[in-house]
């Protein structure tokens, strides 16, 4: 894999913890965003900068792994991208919403990572 595609997927993976990360601040306090119905649903999702703000950076982490793909097979940039997600949502979860990482949740990491590794570069 070159240069640019390690770029256009780790673009893609930052884009993608940014969304995931907005939609927890807009919506993480919530007990259940569809305990309304889901015509509120959408009404609390459209009316909600943070919420507006994630769906956007969700629209860019699919222009970068769509760029990506043009460049490299499916079956690694998808896991590579992935992965990474994975490791910045650990980072994010843990430092700006104060959520524990235990034993248990870094050897599901470890296993996750390793899965990914085994299919990516040995599959």
């Amino acid at each position: 894999m070159d240069r640019l595609s390690l770029f256009l997927l780790a673009g893609s993976a930052f884009f993608n913890a940014l969304a995931n990360t907005m939609m927890k601040f807009a919506f993480g306090h919530q007990k259940s965003l569809l305990d309304g119905g889901v015509v509120s649903a959408v009404l609390s999702i459209v009316l909600n900068p943070w919420a507006v703000a994630g769906v956007g950076c969700f629209g860019v982490s699919f222009v970068f792994l769509s760029a990506a793909l043009t460049r490299t097979d499916l079956s690694i940039a998808y896991p590579f991208m992935s992965g990474l997600v994975f490791l910045l949502i650990l980072a994010v979860s843990t430092l700006f919403f104060s959520e524990q990482v235990n034993v248990w949740r870094l050897a599901g990491m470890g296993s996750i990572l390793a899965g990914i590794w085994m299919i990516a570069v040995k599959g």
